[in-house]
């Protein structure tokens, strides 16, 4: 590997200590480095400086192209499928986000549209062999998927098998060129330095973005907190993609605002609906939502049926 991960995180985990320290009455940094302090001092505090996340946002942008409209459960049907497609194309959300058995079906209702076909690749354990999901991503793409979501080795990144995870990452990043690749973390499952460790190696592998979560694991989806490391981590060089939970008009926001560039979600439809099919005022509505708590009461989604998944 060209990066000295250990090193990396050293310096990050610093950096979060110095602000951990900053926050604190008496100077003095915790025994164990906190994440929230620097993202709450990101975040929540007013000021006239632009919330963090605005710098990645389009001047033009509206919420519609932040949203990866998604369905992903298990029993998920054609017919439910074609709608997907159909709110997609209805919104113009960035992409629709299927199990690669529906790729044919997406690309087929999508052709010719700004819709991108997104998939999953070893979704949702990550635990499948690193050929197995090359060779499934190649067949995504066969099937006309534009887009790659793939799980990363967790167990891996657990063990600390660095090179496993690299190496994982890369396969599949080889096995789908010209075609963007976003790498699934599962983010609520790792620690502050796991994250910061998997974060760097997918921008090594050449992927495009980083994600949190799939929606799928007991420990939770997507956090602000976790969406402004990884973005510390990755700096410009790649997108991030908060998935896993983001619900509503202000959840999304706040995703936005932590430096989130796509949102995985069910519930982009309501969202289009709350914060309107145009142009977003980014950095009042962002401000707002941050600094006073407001919450978007027409845009909640509903809970998961016992059983299922909201993502």
């Amino acid at each position: 590997m060209t990066i000295d991960l250990d090193a990396l995180a050293q310096r990050i985990a610093g950096e979060l200590a110095r602000a951990d320290a900053a926050a604190r009455p008496n100077g003095t940094a915790s025994a164990t480095v906190s994440v929230a302090p620097r993202i709450q001092s990101a975040l929540l505090t007013a000021s006239t400086d632009a919330p963090p996340g605005v710098e990645y946002v389009r001047a033009n942008a509206r919420i519609a192209d932040f949203i990866d409209h998604t369905l992903l459960k298990a029993e998920a049907t054609a017919r439910e499928v074609e709608q997907l497609c159909a709110e997609a194309l209805e919104n113009r959300f960035a992409a629709v986000c299927v199990n690669p058995v529906w790729v044919k079906l997406c690309a087929q209702r999508l052709k010719g549209s700004e819709v991108a076909v997104c998939t999953v690749i070893g979704f949702p354990l990550g635990a499948s062999r690193s050929d197995v999901k090359a060779f499934e991503a190649q067949r995504a793409v066969d099937d006309g998927a534009e887009e790659l979501d793939m799980v990363a080795a967790i167990g891996q990144i657990k063990s600390g098998d660095w090179h496993y995870v690299a190496d994982d990452m890369a396969a599949v990043v080889r096995a789908a060129p010209g075609r963007l690749v976003k790498v699934i973390i599962e983010s609520a499952a790792l620690s502050p330095v796991e994250i910061i460790k998997a974060s760097a190696l997918a921008r090594e592998a050449g992927a495009h973005y980083v994600k949190t979560s799939t929606g799928f694991h007991a420990a939770g989806g997507a956090s602000a907190e976790a969406v402004a490391l990884m973005r510390l981590i990755v700096g410009d060089a790649l997108g991030v993609k908060a998935s896993g939970g983001v619900r509503d008009c202000t959840a999304a926001l706040k995703m936005i605002a932590s430096g989130a560039t796509r949102i995985g979600t069910s519930g982009g439809v309501a969202m289009a609906k709350c914060l309107g099919p145009g142009p977003l005022p980014l950095r009042e509505l962002l401000e707002s939502t941050l600094a006073h708590g407001e919450k978007c009461v027409t845009c909640s989604v509903p809970q998961p049926a016992p059983g299922g998944q909201v993502y």
